[in-house]
């Protein structure tokens, strides 16, 4: 059986994955319900796909890199980079996943940013969409779906809540 392309993601009630700034201290200041399913979710993970800033970004949030146990990807123009756990690439998401796919047994976590998701989304990659929505409205922020995303209708699979948080899981 082939790997699901998982996103899984928390956004504001307005949309938003993050301030302007690609700072999320007000994500961390809704309560849950425990890790809210996190870790069941992480267990069903065999790989990881994030943008650069993404990655970025996770740096700054813990002190050890959390994903360093499984194949890690990040998307950039510029893959000359290099750092331990993951390979910084330039392919086409189209080709990383329809790749990863045969190389992998468990789901591919998308982790983000919008414009690694948006590309995602024009080639019809992401199966399960699984957002958690944060009770707290931005005002302005980087959108979870960026401006000319392509339209897609989804099928509501479950809801349910997790402290303050409300989980909802689509299928494509």
């Amino acid at each position: 059986m082939m790997p699901n392309v998982v996103l899984y993601i928390a956004m504001s009630l307005d949309g938003k994955i993050a301030r302007s700034n690609d700072q999320l201290d007000w994500l961390f200041a809704v309560d849950g319900d425990g890790d809210n399913g996190y870790a069941e979710f992480f267990k069903t993970i065999g790989a990881v796909i994030m943008g650069r800033k993404t990655y970025e970004e996770v740096l700054q949030l813990s002190e050890e890199y959390p994903y360093k146990d499984m194949p890690n990807y990040i998307m950039t123009r510029n893959p000359d980079r290099e750092a331990e756990h993951v390979t910084f690439t330039d392919e086409s998401i189209e080709e990383l996943i329809h790749r990863l796919k045969r190389e992998v047994d468990q789901d591919i976590w998308l982790i983000g940013g919008g414009e690694v998701i948006k590309a995602a989304m024009e080639h019809d990659l992401i199966d399960r969409y699984e957002i958690a929505i944060a009770p707290i409205v931005l005002g302005e922020g980087i959108p979870l779906f960026p401006e000319g995303t392509e339209e897609t209708k989804l099928q509501l699979t479950n809801q349910r809540a997790s402290g303050q948080f409300v989980m909802v899981t689509y299928q494509n």
